[in-house]
């Protein structure tokens, strides 16, 4: 039962005690000057029970209507907060639901995340368009995190392969160097990673990865077409173009950002290398 219909429930059952039919009709003259529903929040029920309060002090007077609508106060607060948990609850749940979809979906199509929202909505019964939104937010989200930790793992096997014992300060500069990136990572987790490929090779051959995602193939088919027209063009073409969209749109802000992300510009990242002296770490092709 929805709060407001239980809250006009309980309040006609309320002053029934104390008014018998009378209740009805005083709880339906309420609800045609304030009405209750599923977006009504605690002051909306407060402002109800006022209006409940009015009406019928003039029947039983004030003492005994502020103690009566005190009872209903009470209620409304209960109601309220068996809400908020419920939809903690649920919150949780369809969480844990839409993670299990990107799980085992990485890079879903835009008919996968509609048909998805479709029923998470028929499950739960929630706003199809705020689910969809979510999902969204949570893919592009993901996609940023995978593209910039493989960006970062590659970076660390190629400062390994010219620096197999890294000095400190070369540590240090490989991590300014990430940082010029615009990667998201933590320092100290960064240094872990360093150190972990440098043990890991010390013991064993360097292993290549071969498999090759959805992901992967989305990032290279992004690094080898310069044309923002043409990669805008080919990603709705496979559906995937709401990762470039904003609320008005596809964005060219959004695209670059992924440009930026899977490949920054050599140009740029050599002469600000040079500028602050991390000329060694420049890439000799």
């Amino acid at each position: 039962m929805a709060a407001a219909d239980e809250f006009i429930k309980y309040s006609i059952m309320t002053l029934e005690v104390n008014f018998g039919q009378l209740s009805y009709e005083i709880i339906n003259k309420v609800c045609s000057k304030k009405k209750l529903d599923e977006k009504s929040n605690i002051n909306d029920f407060i402002e109800f029970i006022d209006l409940v309060e009015t009406s019928i002090g003039m029947l039983s007077g004030k003492k005994r209507a502020g103690n009566i609508c005190n009872d209903l106060r009470e209620k409304a607060n209960e109601i309220k907060e068996n809400e908020k948990v419920h939809d903690i609850s649920l919150s949780n749940d369809i969480d844990e639901e839409i993670n299990t979809f990107l799980t085992n979906k990485t890079l879903p199509t835009e008919s996968d995340i509609a048909d998805y929202s479709k029923y998470i909505t028929l499950k739960y019964g929630v706003s199809t368009k705020k689910i969809e939104k979510e999902i969204i937010e949570k893919i592009k989200l993901k996609v940023k995190e995978i593209i910039g930790g493989k960006k970062i793992d590659g970076e660390i096997k190629r400062f390994l392969t010219r620096y197999p014992q890294p000095t400190q300060t070369d540590v240090n500069d490989f991590i300014n160097y990430i940082h010029l990136l615009k990667l998201n990572f933590q320092e100290e987790k960064l240094r872990q990673l360093i150190e972990k490929e440098r043990l890991f090779r010390k013991f064993h051959e360097p292993i290549e990865a071969v498999e090759t995602s959805e992901l992967d193939h989305f990032v290279d088919f992004i690094k080898n077409h310069p044309e923002k027209k043409e990669i805008k063009k080919a990603m709705q073409k496979q559906e995937l173009s709401y990762l470039i969209k904003d609320e008005s749109g596809v964005s060219d802000d959004l695209l670059s950002e992924f440009k930026e992300l899977a490949t920054p510009n050599e140009r740029d990242m050599r002469d600000t290398l040079e500028g602050l002296g991390l000329k060694h770490l420049i890439r000799k092709k």
